[in-house]
């Protein structure tokens, strides 16, 4: 079923990372996706809260156990598969996908501390890649860094 971003309130409005992606996972599910550039990263994001087409580029990143924890950072998304190892031109509502992300000026400590995972469900969700309006909406009162 799909859903425009615009019928998901402004707090959902978040990409939920779970881990970064381990070379098991990119054998094994990578294969549609391109091979990360500097600043970029294959992450495993959980169920996603509308279609979100490649190319859409948010504004930071923040703990889920401390959203006043934020980082500004300039997101864009680059890529998209799933177990079907076939590239996709959107992240679908409601599914689990490897993701590859674009981070500019450089991956926030937030993303790089991340565990090596090597499928779905090896890791809680601990970050949230947002709209500064998302952020703001969920509550968010962290300095910028």
């Amino acid at each position: 079923m799909t859903r425009p971003e615009e019928a998901a309130e402004p707090a959902e409005r978040v990409l939920l990372v779970e881990s970064r992606a381990d070379r098991t996972a990119l054998a094994a599910f990578g294969q549609g996706l391109p091979e990360c550039s500097a600043g970029e990263v294959a992450l495993f994001i959980s169920y996603n809260y509308a279609d979100v087409p490649v190319g859409r580029r948010y504004d930071c990143c923040f703990r889920r156990s401390d959203e006043a924890d934020v980082t500004w950072v300039t997101t864009t998304v680059v890529a998209v598969t799933q177990q079907f190892r076939h590239p996709w031109d959107t992240i679908p509502h409601g599914w689990k996908t490897l993701t590859v992300l674009r981070f500019e000026p450089e991956i926030p400590a937030l993303i790089r501390d991340l565990p090596e995972a090597a499928c779905w469900f090896d890791q809680r969700i601990s970050v949230y890649v947002s709209d500064r309006a998302t952020w703001e909406a969920r509550g968010g009162t962290g300095a910028a860094r």
